[in-house]
């Protein structure tokens, strides 16, 4: 605790300062306004608040208007089953399951918490419009009237009083993005990193690509100087990707040079040594002068690669010299794209457009209908059993018991151990209801005016608040929220009915206890299970370049690195099972990219060469499709080899290197052996027996 506390500064001190005054204008607003229960108000200020503004502006947006069709969608349900209990109940689970659906079908995205909001909301209006169908219209207005008050305050104080901007944290991850990349490449080029390290290196370098792209989003709505280079930033976060995607092949070859033929590896190393000094010395480059000596050093060293280059006739005899020319061929192209990269950085930082003739790449996330159709299952079974638990019971609260159903799953289905999760809800939601106890039949009784009440309320909104500021302790005052705001109830004609507030409270308890038991009954899935569908996935989306090729590369980059950050984050580096799985994961990635290589190289190849190139193709596409084992695996593995060898065998034209190229160093990633090893070579000896096909 002591530690926590330490890590709080002035930022979130005003933050949790800024929440707070939020919530008590929300509140004596809403109270003017003679609204039923002003308190979803101030629990609605807590919920949209975040540690930059743009962050609060898109949650604000998408919270109202994922209200507003909750709302739209609960008069239209009232509207059909008001007179059938047990329909209205099925059509809202179904409502409530397509907005979870939506929410974790599109994952990190601001405009998935449409989907959520849509859902609850119509839970929460339209169980209340539902026990009494005349007044409708009037309560689904007052709960977006008291929903909107809460934001728009929120909003107000978040993006006027000393505001956070994105875009502030945006440009320092920008202007950070090429030294952090510097230093890792630089201890992966000389050697200096052991296996364990290097991957947590790589860990933090793909995290930090894979979420400049969220920051840009938030980052151009609260600053407006950044939506004019917005096409800029996004062609500097696709170099960031591919220049990765070249540094990870890079080290992963060289690391195979090393442990197979060491004295080769060893003449390679000074000029590995000089291309990190490079690339260290120039990762600070703010102007044009600068950019341009680097574009001169670059050439320099391109011009040694060059001339250490094997030449064409050494590939089909010497079984190293593949391995070798990968080495030199992708450090020549990460010297490019870091050329390219600190130029773009600078004209970035100046302010400079992107020329209309310049690709502006998107960011392409993968997606998960699989797990995205679980968590709406399980959302409105739960929703259906706590509904049917209210209907056979005739209990006066079992509206309460669905809201926070609905919630939880919504909440917590896409979670890798959801059960945990929301048994944690649940224990600080108690902690809630404990509070509010506490305010209800101590604290508020005596009080008689506002400013009485605002003093009473402080100590417990600006913990929350100070709690919320920090990403390790967000999830601990949301429940307390929820329901400690909920049970104290707000509003100008306070209640401080013991058994109302048991009864309220039991319907809270038994709500989030049917969405735990559902989850862990239903769902009984933790991080191995997410681990195992993520390679799935991979293989999936290789396959589908392997057969069409459909698909560019900046978007297959970004959605291998969007994968490959949820499995690095679920993945500890030290332990020997998980570190393998991690190099398996990286290597499919190289293995899409000289895939994609292929298809484009294809169209410009002999005729003879792309039947070779076709088979491979069609060979990797049929691997990755399902999961082949031993014999299978080898079998798909030997006709890329002897793909290989056919294009070799036609001739040393620079496409046909380049395509036999691309093939080893699929054949070289998916063969974890030596590959330079007799089974390896055969086939590049092959391609120079005449009695050979």
């Amino acid at each position: 605790m002591l530690k926590i506390i330490r890590q709080f500064d002035w930022q979130r001190g005003a933050f949790a300062l800024k929440s707070f005054v939020a919530a008590i204008l929300a509140l004596y607003i809403a109270m003017r306004l003679n609204l039923s229960q002003p308190s979803w108000a101030v629990t609605t200020v807590y919920i949209v608040s975040q540690p930059f503004a743009g962050m609060v502006l898109a949650k604000s947006f998408y919270r109202i208007l994922g209200t507003l069709i909750g709302a739209a969608a609960s008069l239209g349900l009232v509207a059909l089953f008001c007179n059938t209990p047990e329909l209205f109940c099925l059509a809202l689970a179904a409502w409530i399951g397509l907005g979870t659906f939506i929410t974790i079908y599109l994952r990190d995205e601001p405009r998935a918490y449409v989907g959520m909001l849509a859902g609850y909301s119509a839970a929460i209006i339209g169980l209340a419009a539902a026990l009494s169908p005349d007044n409708a219209f009037a309560i689904a207005v007052e709960r977006c009237l008291e929903i909107t008050i809460g934001i728009a305050c929120a909003t107000l104080f978040h993006h006027v009083v000393v505001p956070q901007r994105a875009g502030d944290a945006m440009l320092k991850a920008l202007d950070a993005a090429l030294p952090a990349m510097a230093r890792w490449a630089g201890d992966s080029l000389k050697g200096e990193s052991d296996s364990a390290k290097g991957l947590r290196d790589r860990r933090g370098i793909i995290a930090s690509v894979v979420t400049l792209d969220a920051q840009r989003v938030f980052a151009v709505l609260d600053t407006p100087a950044l939506r004019r280079v917005d096409p800029m930033i996004r062609r500097f976060e696709g170099m960031l990707m591919s220049l990765l995607a070249r540094l990870i092949s890079v080290y992963d070859r060289f690391a195979i040079l090393e442990q197979h033929r060491p004295d080769i590896a060893d003449d390679l190393r000074p000029l590995l040594a000089r291309a990190a000094s490079h690339i260290h010395a120039t990762a600070q480059a703010r102007s044009v002068d600068a950019a341009e000596q680097e574009a001169a050093g670059q050439s320099r060293l391109e011009a040694e690669i060059t001339a250490r280059m094997p030449p064409a006739e050494q590939l089909t005899t010497h079984p190293d010299a593949l391995l070798v020319r990968s080495i030199l061929l992708a450090l020549n192209q990460v010297l490019s794209m870091w050329r390219d990269a600190v130029s773009t950085r600078v004209r970035l930082f100046l302010g400079s457009p992107v020329a209309p003739d310049q690709p502006t790449p998107s960011f392409h996330p993968y997606r998960d209908v699989a797990l995205a159709a679980i968590g709406a299952a399980l959302t409105m079974v739960a929703v259906l059993l706590s509904a049917s638990f209210w209907i056979l019971s005739s209990w006066p609260n079992g509206e309460t018991a669905v809201i926070f159903a609905a919630i939880v799953c919504a909440v917590m289905a896409a979670r890798d151990n959801a059960v945990a999760a929301s048994t944690s809800y649940l224990r600080w939601g108690m902690v809630g209801a404990a509070i509010a106890a506490l305010y209800l039949f101590v604290v508020l009784p005596p009080l008689s005016t506002f400013p009485a009440l605002v003093l009473a309320l402080a100590p417990f909104y600006l913990v929350c608040g100070l709690l919320l500021s920090r990403p390790a302790t967000a999830s601990i005052p949301m429940p307390i929220l929820f329901v400690g705001g909920a049970l104290i109830g707000l509003s100008n004609s306070m209640s401080y009915d013991f058994s109302a507030f048991l009864n309220n409270t039991s319907g809270y308890a038994v709500g989030i206890g049917i969405a735990a038991a559902t989850l862990a009954l239903l769902r009984p899935l933790g991080a191995d299970w997410t681990i195992r569908r993520q390679m799935r996935g991979i293989d999936r989306d290789l396959a589908q370049v392997a057969a069409c090729g459909a698909m560019t590369r900046t978007a297959f980059e970004s959605r291998m690195f969007d994968r490959l950050n949820a499995l690095l984050m679920r993945l500890d580096p030290v332990s020997a099972r998980e570190r393998a799985l991690l190099r398996s994961a990286l290597g499919r990635l190289r293995i899409g990219i000289n895939i994609l290589g292929l298809h484009n190289l294809k169209p410009a190849l002999p005729a003879a060469a792309q039947h070779a190139v076709a088979t491979a193709l069609a060979a990797l596409a049929g691997r990755f499709a399902t999961p082949l084992q031993g014999a299978d695996g080898e079998a798909a593995l030997a006709m890329v080899a002897a793909s290989r060898a056919r294009i070799f065998a036609l001739g040393s034209s620079s496409d046909l290197i380049r395509a036999g190229e691309a093939l080893y160093r699929i054949e070289a990633t998916l063969r974890p052996s030596d590959p330079t090893t007799p089974q390896s070579a055969a086939p590049l000896q092959a391609a120079t027996d005449p009695a050979h096909p």
